[in-house]
């Protein structure tokens, strides 16, 4: 899967789980998205689990504040 795609499902997953339209473009974080909230963020890695076929350890999980640190993470799961 190319950054591109990756960049495009999580943007569509980030979409859902946090309820307003997500460009491509655009690059949001935790700390100035009030909607993403803890329990949005727990769905989101659920979501994110699913959709790549990956797991995140609990530290993981803590460490993901932004779409691009969640778009690297998947890149990097992805070549292991």
């Amino acid at each position: 899967m190319t950054r591109s795609q990756i960049r495009g499902a999580v943007a569509e997953l980030l979409s859902i789980s946090i309820g307003r339209q997500i460009t491509l473009a655009e690059s949001i974080t935790r700390d100035f998205e009030p909607t993403w909230d803890s329990l949005k963020h727990v769905e989101l890695i659920l979501m994110l689990e699913e959709r790549f076929g990956v797991q995140f350890s609990e530290e993981e999980m803590a460490a993901l504040r932004s779409s691009d640190e969640i778009v690297h993470a998947i890149e990097e799961k992805s070549v292991a």
